[in-house]
């Protein structure tokens, strides 16, 4: 499904139910902290209908959400900046040809394994290092979701490895798999990114003192942790199966 090839009026009413399923899914998981599936869902709809509905989509989320969640100037800020920018980027995904997924340049392979590759150490060091001043209260949590967290980039690398080898030796098509890791890989690197855009946002708003915007950095993994989980998790499920019920719209 391309947004080419739908009138403006059915264009305004695919972005009208996403917006309302977006605010709706995070109502719902709003309780559960880390929880959400509001990045798979505007992912899978950005990739479908392109660049023009999903900026649309993104901009009318981040105000109408307002609505029910409050108005708040660091959040609004926040979501207008960074969902465009989600939209922009799984958009232009989405027009990419599958060549692209199916036979991968070198170049493709060494930046996705370099990306995996620094997120793996990163949950290793902090985890190792005690890198991470939160609350003794969080302390066993973190350790486990950070130790989860490498487990799942160590299975997406040796996944992605294995299907780049089998693609290029044996001549077996896995392009499926390589672009549903590409994808999850993104994904993931755009949820951190969206949790240290809040590390900077909130405190230069508020004028913190440089403890107060640490002690807000290090008190952010307790919300970040479970979300990239999540991401991951959610991403390798239901990208396949909601991009299949879009296109059959």
């Amino acid at each position: 499904m391309s947004a080419r090839k739908l009138s403006a009026g059915k264009q305004i009413a695919y972005i009208a139910v996403m917006c309302a399923l977006l605010i709706g899914m995070q109502l719902a998981f709003s309780a559960i902290r880390g929880v959400e599936i509001v990045t798979v869902l505007l992912l899978c709809f950005c990739y479908c209908l392109g660049v023009k509905c999903g900026v649309i989509c993104a901009v009318c989320f981040s105000l109408l959400r307002c609505l029910i969640f409050g108005f708040y100037p660091t959040v609004i800020l926040l979501y207008l900046i960074y969902f465009p920018l989600f939209a922009l980027i799984f958009g232009a995904l989405g027009k990419i040809k599958n060549e692209f997924y199916s036979n991968p340049s070198i170049w493709v392979l060494v930046a996705i394994n370099l990306a995996l590759i620094a997120l793996i150490i990163l949950c290793s060091c902090a985890n190792i290092f005690d890198l991470i001043k939160i609350s003794k209260l969080y302390k066993n949590i973190t350790a486990t979701l950070l130790w989860v967290l490498a487990g799942l980039f160590l299975s997406l690398l040796i996944s992605y490895d294995a299907c780049f080898i089998l693609n290029r030796k044996n001549n077996i098509s896995t392009y499926k798999a390589l672009r549903l890791i590409f994808i999850t890989a993104v994904a993931t690197l755009c949820t951190v990114c969206f949790t240290m855009l809040d590390n900077v946002i909130t405190p230069l708003t508020y004028g913190y003192t440089k403890n107060a915007a640490l002690g807000y950095f290090y008190a952010s993994f307790a919300a970040l942790l479970p979300q990239v989980v999540c991401t991951v998790i959610s991403v390798l499920v239901l990208f396949y199966p909601v991009c299949a019920v879009m296109k059959k719209l």
